[in-house]
């Protein structure tokens, strides 16, 4: 029944397309689409507003729900993605998208997928066909899923491979360039660079490390402070992926930093998409409005896991510790393309809560002995862009398939 349910919503794609031939939207040089919600990602905005200026463009937002309801109201945005892809240039994407992948592709049309993940520490997509975790082989074949990419965009030679895989395309599709999500991380560590001192206890500051220190892999300095501000506390962000419904583990960590880090600022950012309530237990801070790159400008720790924070936190310069309580589980039903215990940062993963906390208190309020080095080395093997100039890179590469 669900195998006939998506043949016929794939037909119904395709006939929506034919009849949107008929009603296209003006001609476009470049049509972007933004699939992972109702309203443009930051990214699209950012490459957008430098396309503008120079070319007819249009952008567009819509994510199709896994309901009824969430499918029909998502008709309307999917027949306006029709209507202006059937005459567009140039089309990019941040995901798989319907309205690309399955309708038969217009002659001379170049379809440009940026993925809003530029990190592959977990398996996605491709990768987890009929696993637990992602959907079986013959549906990706009815939604023809990530068919028609002319250029994929990926961030790393050592990333490449993962995306080989997830999306199903030779080495020759693949693009080495940043997102402009990128520029905005390396606009965080100028914010932290502009702030002088992270407060550790009454006496001890870490003085930030600007950008070029970041670059050269230096590692903050140990000061004493003679200010008169006041003395902020530890402050750790905890940003752990998304795990497919299932509550994130807090209790524990909570519990550890609250006997060993009583004085520190624990403040729990969960996944956007993670709708489990989470109470802090009193002591940590449940967060759920402050974008996470803003957290870049002000933690000085972040605990993840599998998430794509892991390299993106390497690369704003914040110390990074890897809560991985359910490895073992988390590979067996969605799989990992990148082990963090095998990486320069590895002797940060800890599959129990209290060690964590106890190695962090021993890095920043006893011997201030993080390895920053590490760090900078785990992030520049898995993002090779800079953190600068990214949005105006892919603008001129976009602006080059322009016929």
């Amino acid at each position: 029944m669900k195998v006939f349910t998506l043949k016929v919503a794939a037909a119904g794609v395709r006939f929506l397309a034919a009849i949107a031939k008929v009603f296209a939207g003006r001609r476009c040089d470049v049509v972007l689409i933004s699939c992972q919600d109702d309203e443009p990602s930051q990214d699209i905005l950012d490459l957008a507003a430098k396309l503008q200026d120079n070319f007819k463009i249009k952008v567009i937002a819509g994510k199709m729900r896994r309901s009824f309801g969430g499918a029909l109201s998502f008709t309307g945005r999917l027949f306006t993605m029709l209507r202006y892809t059937a005459k567009a240039k140039v089309v990019v994407i941040d995901a798989y998208c319907v309205a690309v992948s399955i309708p038969k592709k217009r002659p001379g049309q170049t379809v440009v997928q940026l993925w809003h993940a530029p990190e592959a520490i977990k398996k996605f997509s491709l990768q987890i066909t009929d696993t637990p975790a992602g959907y079986s082989k013959k549906t990706t074949e009815i939604l023809c899923m990530h068919r028609n990419y002319d250029y994929i965009l990926c961030p790393s030679d050592a990333t490449r491979p993962f995306f080989e895989e997830a999306f199903g395309y030779p080495e020759s599709a693949f693009v080495k360039l940043g997102l402009p999500s990128l520029d905005r991380i390396g606009q965080a560590v100028i914010a932290r660079s502009d702030s002088d001192v992270i407060a550790i206890n009454d006496s001890t500051v870490i003085a930030r490390s600007d950008s070029a220190a970041i670059a050269r892999s230096d590692s903050p300095v140990i000061a004493r402070s003679d200010s008169d501000e006041a003395i902020q506390p530890l402050t750790v962000v905890y940003a752990p992926t998304f795990r497919d419904g299932k509550a994130v583990e807090t209790e524990e960590l909570v519990r550890a930093f609250t006997q060993l880090l009583p004085d520190a600022k624990l403040v729990l950012k969960l996944h956007p998409l993670d709708a489990a309530e989470y109470s802090g237990e009193g002591y940590a801070v449940v967060d759920k409005e402050k974008p996470l790159i803003e957290w870049y400008k002000s933690a000085n720790v972040i605990i993840t896991d599998y998430s794509g924070v892991a390299v993106e936190a390497a690369a704003a310069g914040v110390a990074s510790y890897y809560y991985i309580y359910d490895i073992y589980e988390y590979m067996a039903k969605r799989g990992l393309n990148v082990d963090l215990r095998n990486e320069a940062t590895g002797k940060y993963t800890y599959t129990d809560a209290a060690p964590l906390a106890g190695q962090i208190a021993q890095d920043f309020v006893s011997a201030h002995s993080y390895d920053y080095e590490a760090l900078a080395s785990f992030a520049a093997k898995y993002l090779e862009a800079p953190l600068s100039g990214n949005t105006e890179k892919l603008a001129d590469y976009i602006s080059g398939l322009i016929k």
